[in-house]
């Protein structure tokens, strides 16, 4: 099969899930390569051209929003769509806030990732229907006001986010290769920004938002 002049680069660490779009897209005249290595993948950003980077936000270091931060910085125009299995609701906004073209979870159907790349390939976004909305509700700063949440640094959404799935802190400082004072005052801080007290008020606060169920 011919191709169509797209070249994708997959960084994502779930090896068979990025074979998996690997192929895929290749089968439907892209061309993509995947890499699970974000040094490598920022290594091959800097020696080779490419159309889009999908990028999962679950890096193993625990920050793919950090890595898209250092995307954008080195590539400024090169258009980064996020595939992650998180919900829009936890990262979406924070994520096209950093630069990114689209969102996208990867419970969508294959056919959406390809339209997707396609759009944000040729300088357009990717919205679904739930991120524009949430984008209408929340773009100005005064509306962050009712989403305490949104206050948070990426870091602080991360700690926040494990916290409320029950993680301890421990498990937190390995998972994110940080010790367990860092994540302990950044505990500290997302609670006083959430104005939250107890633990078990973080979890309410995140199922009342939608963060978790």
């Amino acid at each position: 099969m011919l191709k169509d002049g797209l070249r994708v680069l997959i960084v994502d660490d779930h090896a068979l899930l990025a074979e998996s779009v690997a192929r895929f897209l290749q089968a439907n005249a892209i061309d993509a390569m995947w890499c699970a290595d974000p040094v490598q993948a920022l290594q091959r950003m800097r020696e080779e051209d490419w159309s889009v980077v999908l990028l999962d936000v679950s890096m193993p270091d625990g920050n793919g929003l950090d890595l898209l931060k250092r995307i954008k910085l080195i590539k400024p125009d090169l258009p980064v769509l996020i595939l992650s299995m998180h919900p829009e609701q936890q990262f979406a906004l924070r994520a096209l806030r950093n630069g990114a073209a689209g969102y996208l979870t990867k419970g969508c159907s294959p056919e959406i990732v390809i339209e997707a790349i396609r759009k944000v390939s040729q300088g357009g976004r990717y919205l679904t229907p739930s991120v524009a909305e949430q984008l209408a509700n929340h773009l100005d700063e005064g509306d962050d006001m009712d989403m305490p949440h949104l206050r948070l640094s990426d870091r602080e959404m991360q700690v926040f986010m494990r916290l409320a799935q029950g993680q301890t802190v421990n498990e937190i400082a390995e998972a994110l290769h940080i010790s367990s004072k860092t994540v302990s005052t950044h505990k500290m801080r997302l609670m006083t920004k959430i104005g939250l007290d107890k633990d078990a008020d973080l979890v309410r606060y995140a199922m009342h938002q939608g963060l978790i169920t």
